[in-house]
Formats: structure tokens, sequence, C-alpha cells
């Protein structure tokens, strides 16, 4: 097992280059890794991954699908995300809009917040960002699951108009 080290950037980058995931890096020096269209989640998912704070000793973690929600579906998520979030403590989900006035879509996003002020070892890094990674996997296949059991309920009560 490594030292417990300060927590930043490099911590970030260690992780990404130990797994061989590719990465694009904004002009703070955090990290973006995007993946390819995933059929189980019906999406594009992309993560940040950031050393916030003024010691950088904040690690936030945020997940998306690039997936648009329209404003008719807006009630819909936003139940779904306040159900995920009763029964799982992570990822923390939630409902972004930019302007809850102007704007026709939003979307869901996925959230963790560290504070690793106190140091932490490469492993734990790499332990909690994996864990990351696989909870916003496993929300973004249970959001999926719960469209078809809503598109089913649908279809039943269509059937049943028609007896």
């Amino acid at each position: 097992m490594s030292f417990v080290q300060s927590f930043g950037h490099a911590m970030i980058e260690a992780y990404l280059e130990e797994e061989e995931l590719h990465y694009l890096r904004d002009r703070d020096g955090d990290f973006v890794i995007e993946f390819g269209y995933d059929d189980e989640i019906a999406g594009h998912p992309r993560f940040l991954l950031i050393a916030a704070g003024e010691d950088h000793h904040q690690f936030c973690l945020r997940g998306d699908t690039l997936r648009r929600v329209s404003r008719p579906d807006w009630d819909r998520v936003i139940k779904l995300c306040n159900e995920w979030n009763s029964q799982y403590k992570m990822p923390k989900v939630y409902f972004e809009v930019d302007d809850p006035n102007a704007s026709a879509t939003g979307r869901v996003v996925c959230e963790q917040w560290l504070n690793l002020e106190n140091g932490i070892h490469q492993e734990g890094v790499n332990g909690l960002t994996s864990s990351f990674f696989s909870s916003c996997f496993g929300f973004w296949r249970w959001m999926e699951r719960q469209k078809d059991i809503e598109s089913l309920g649908e279809l039943e009560l269509g059937e049943d108009e028609l007896n």
C-alpha cells in the first residue's frame, strides 16, 4: 500500500493512466473522460473529475450521458432522481436546467464530492473513482429499466381499455 499523499490533479491523472482511459484536460487542469454510445444506457457517458477548492483538496466527480430531457418529461425525471436518492447513497443524482423559465431541455447529473484535505492513498482515489463510474452506470441502467416499466404499464392500460 502506498503512503497517504496530498490529493490533487496528479492522483486523478495516475488513476486515469493506470486504467488506460483517454481523457482531455480543461484550462483548470481538470479531466474530462468521454465514452462512446452505450446501448444499455441509451447515451454517451461523460465524466468530469475535478480537484476543486483553494488547495485542490476537494474531489468532485460528475457524470452524465449527454442526453437532454425535454420539458414534458421533467416531472417524471425529477421523481425518478428523488426515488434513486432515497434508496441509494451513491451517486447523488439531480436534474439540472440552465434556465427554468426559458430552457426547453435539462439533463440528469450524477455527482459525488469528497473532502480529502487530510490526504489519501492512491488506492483510495482509484477505488473511489472506479466505484463512482460503476454506480453511475448502475443508475443509468436503472433509469432505462424505469422507462421500460412505465412503457409496459402504458401498454397494459391500452389493452384494458380495449376489453
